[in-house]
């Protein structure tokens, strides 16, 4: 088997509340986030709702290259909170 082949990483699966704790976005922001295509979607598991930690971790990896970039070039970064226009995750 090579490297290639090797079976994915399983990735945790996080509660709202790890997800608010994570990122400091309150439940309603993480819901308009995802509404607006700036946050990854949930996975509804029975009546449950939950995050993959995998990609809850990429957004705030996005979040910190987006400010990295903008302090390079001389623009201002948003941050985590009250960013106008954040990043948008691939599709």
């Amino acid at each position: 088997m090579t490297t290639n082949d090797a079976p994915p990483t399983p990735s945790r699966l996080l509660k709202m509340s790890q997800v608010v704790d994570r990122t400091g976005l309150p439940k309603s922001t993480v819901y308009s986030r995802i509404s607006d295509g700036t946050f990854p979607k949930q996975l509804h598991i029975g009546c449950s709702v939950r995050w993959l930690e995998s990609e809850v971790e990429e957004w705030i990896q996005l979040q910190v290259r987006a400010r990295d970039q903008a302090l390079e070039t001389g623009g201002t970064a948003g941050g985590i909170e009250g960013e106008d226009d954040p990043p948008r995750l691939a599709a």
